[in-house]
């Protein structure tokens, strides 16, 4: 008999919770069948009538019967992110992040999932592998859609090098399975210099863009290197010279993609336009924003943010003199200078920007969210931060309030005395202000 799954939590309120469902229940069976995984619970549960079989915590089985709207949520949650046994990463890229980290941080920072369940669930990069033939037919079978790929490459060789995975060779015929079967995917390429740019490059995008429209978009993607690289394949970073090719080579082919698909197809990260000194496309370039978690068009957003700030910000009166900061790394500097300059606009305020060094993975980052409490502390602590102290929130951990390093936001707040704001969305900036605005602005 099977052991089923240990409830953990029920949603006040939800389906399951007045049905009578518990936490320490064990979910047996849905429907009367036995499910696998997650997966299973989500494609069993879309029922608008459901039976859920439960193993009670003195041992007696119980069926509970209960009705709900077509793929509402049941209300039930698990300890584990797939129910089932998570699957690792098998392979050894050449230029993981993971393995560029040192000792003595959080034991979740060195996990390596390569899991197509969490790509459909949660975003996650997969690189398919792992993932069998019986693996790609339950994918099609039940529809897993989106799902997203490292592809890096697609000649064989290259991939097989760069993950050091002889699975990693079949990605061609993987792509063409979930594409024949009408899964939309999301690919991703880490441009390594020397490695899988230049005409290899250029030969990937074109072969990946047969798959178009079941796979939509690829990002390329800078590679990230750390002064922790000891004993690791020798890479180097991504240069000016080599930004400013891949835009001006990638722009072009983008207006090729667009009069023979209707779609950029290839988005680069912010990143590659930054070095390279080159203006962001426009808003309409982006789309839907589907490559976000690669870098790819947050600058553009915040450039949005800031327009909509300008339409709509009336001048603040403040009640008292207020001194403000702002905290960002190097590649989000132009950004926060462009909005200083509206906060400049604002009687009474003094606002200051500075500009983080990535002190604790090297000069070769430069990217905002991985900027650590440590950085933060050391550059902070003599420098005058006003009042209230801002910083994007991206900097943290999703719903904790420690950065990579685990430090917290309570002992930077401690140690630098001051008050922090970890923030999202420039509105929040503008909520702050209107509080101590003379007149209620909306």
């Amino acid at each position: 008999m099977s052991k089923g799954y240990q409830v953990t939590g029920v949603k006040k309120g939800s389906p399951a919770s007045k049905a009578g469902v518990e936490v320490n229940d064990f979910l047996l069976k849905i429907n009367n069948s036995f499910f696998y995984d997650l997966i299973d619970y989500h494609y069993l549960c879309a029922d608008e009538k459901l039976t859920l079989s439960l193993r009670k915590k003195d041992g007696s089985i119980r069926k509970i019967n209960f009705k709900k709207g077509y793929d509402e949520d049941p209300g039930l949650e698990f300890n584990l992110p797939t129910m089932g046994p998570l699957r690792r990463c098998k392979n050894n890229c050449i230029f993981c992040f993971v393995d560029q980290q040192p000792p003595g941080l959080r034991s979740s920072l060195y996990e390596k999932d390569d899991d197509y369940r969490l790509s459909f669930l949660h975003g996650n990069y997969v690189t398919l592998t792992n993932t069998g033939d019986l693996d790609l037919r339950r994918i099609s079978r039940r529809g897993l859609s989106p799902i997203y790929i490292s592809i890096h490459s697609t000649d064989p060789k290259i991939r097989r090098r760069m993950m050091r995975n002889r699975s990693a060779g079949e990605i061609m015929g993987q792509l063409k399975s979930l594409a024949q079967n009408g899964i939309e995917m999301h690919g991703q390429v880490v441009v390594c210099p020397g490695v899988n740019d230049g005409m290899d490059l250029m030969k990937t995008v074109y072969d990946l863009s047969n798959f178009f429209p079941y796979l939509e978009s690829v990002a390329l993607v800078p590679v990230g290197l750390t002064r922790y690289r000891q004993h690791l394949t020798p890479l180097r970073s991504v240069t000016r010279e080599d930004a400013c090719e891949i835009v001006d080579s990638y722009s072009k082919l983008q207006g090729e993609f667009m009069e023979k698909l209707g779609s950029p197809f290839v988005f680069l990260a912010d990143e590659f336009y930054h070095l390279s000194g080159t203006q962001l496309p426009p808003h309409r370039h982006y789309g839907n924003y589907r490559q976000l978690e690669n870098g790819v068009g947050p600058g553009r957003l915040f450039l949005n943010e800031l327009e909509d700030w300008k339409n709509k910000n009336a001048l603040i009166d403040l009640k008292q003199k207020m001194e403000i900061s702002f905290v960002t790394a190097q590649s989000g500097e132009p950004y926060l200078k462009l909005f200083l300059n509206e906060l400049k606009k604002i009687k009474g305020l003094e606002a200051y920007l500075h500009v983080v060094p990535h002190h604790f993975w090297g000069g070769n980052v430069s990217v905002t969210g991985l900027l650590t409490g440590s950085d933060l502390l050391d550059c902070l602590k003599q420098k005058f931060l006003g009042s209230m102290l801002f910083l994007p929130r991206v900097m943290l951990k999703e719903g904790t309030d420690l950065f990579l390093d685990d430090l917290s936001l309570n002992i930077l707040k401690r140690k630098l005395n001051v008050q922090v704001a970890a923030v999202e969305k420039l509105d929040e900036i503008r909520s702050f202000l209107l509080k101590n605005a003379a007149s209620d602005i909306s």
